[in-house]
């Protein structure tokens, strides 16, 4: 892979950790060590968006699926994802939603979106599928450093073996013992159109790392979560999530953020044939309840 390949993918990491920062063409394209005319059109060409549409689609989805989750103010959330203007946000988000942020913080979203990040191969939802769900504790993740590779369209279209190849990657450059897999659900579906929704088949590793372009690397920050461990097929994940969310609305003191969402798989590989997986289910939340 290209090195351009490679500072893209750092970018988009980045982007969806900074989202209060500077996020224009000029800071991205020094962040990626290009000009900024040059960035432009490879984020464009790879991307299918232009880097400021981008931006500001993650910024607005951002907002509205905290303004739908969490008792907060349009202000605070505008000021959290870098919008300095109320009015400048207004008028963008109307233009992505239809409606202004303060009616959809009075009217909420009809229906919940499915936060599963899902893998292909799981199938639809069966209503006669069983799992299995442990209590939900609030518990600290620490930071992770992590090696994934990145799919963008439906969930339920991210294939299995994502994960093979992203091992294959690893043991290639001397990667090895016993290492957490983990897929990390990075929008809503609902908010965002399913061909932009972003998930990373991840591998935790011991510290920063060289990406290739098509294996990159983040530092995934520690925060609280709302833990579950889920004992099913995957394609009960979805009905799994649902379940979660209702238990968080019934817990004193914490607040449901939406994403992103992630699982850790207890399995030493991603097979989707098997009735009985072990999947650790976090689910990132806002909580002053002490940690587990």
């Amino acid at each position: 892979m290209s090195r351009s390949s490679a500072r893209l993918l750092d970018v988009l990491v980045h982007v969806q950790s900074s989202l209060d920062d500077d996020l224009s063409l000029d800071a991205l394209a020094r962040r990626a060590g290009l000009s900024p005319g040059h960035f432009h059109r490879i984020f464009t060409a790879r991307i299918g968006e232009t880097p400021r549409a981008y931006v500001q689609r993650l910024r607005l989805e951002r907002v509205a699926l905290s303004l739908w989750l969490r008792n907060t103010t349009v202000g605070a959330v505008a000021e959290e994802v870098g919008f300095r203007r109320h009015e400048t946000l207004t008028r963008a988000f109307r233009r992505r939603f239809g409606v202004t942020p303060s009616s959809m913080k009075r009217g909420g979203i009809s229906k919940l979106p499915s936060l599963d990040p899902g893998r292909g191969g799981r199938g639809a939802l069966e209503s006669t599928s069983s799992y299995v769900l442990s209590p939900t504790r609030v518990v600290s993740l620490g930071a992770l450093h992590l090696v994934f590779v990145r799919h963008t369209g439906p969930y339920e279209d991210v294939p299995g073996t994502l994960f093979d190849g992203l091992m294959r990657w690893a043991r290639d450059r001397g990667i090895e013992g016993h290492r957490p897999l983990l897929g990390i659900g990075h929008d809503a579906p609902g908010i965002t159109p399913p061909e932009r929704l972003r998930f990373d088949a991840a591998l935790a590793v011991d510290g920063p790392m060289q990406g290739d372009g098509r294996v990159g690397y983040q530092l995934f920050e520690g925060r609280r979560y709302a833990f579950t461990t889920h004992v099913g097929h995957y394609r009960t994940l979805p009905a799994a999530y649902a379940e979660i969310v209702g238990r968080l609305v019934g817990m004193p003191g914490v607040e449901f953020a939406g994403v992103p969402v992630v699982e850790m798989y207890h399995e030493t590989r991603i097979d989707t044939e098997l009735e009985f997986n072990h999947t650790d289910l976090y689910l990132p939340i806002r909580s002053e309840v002490p940690s587990a």
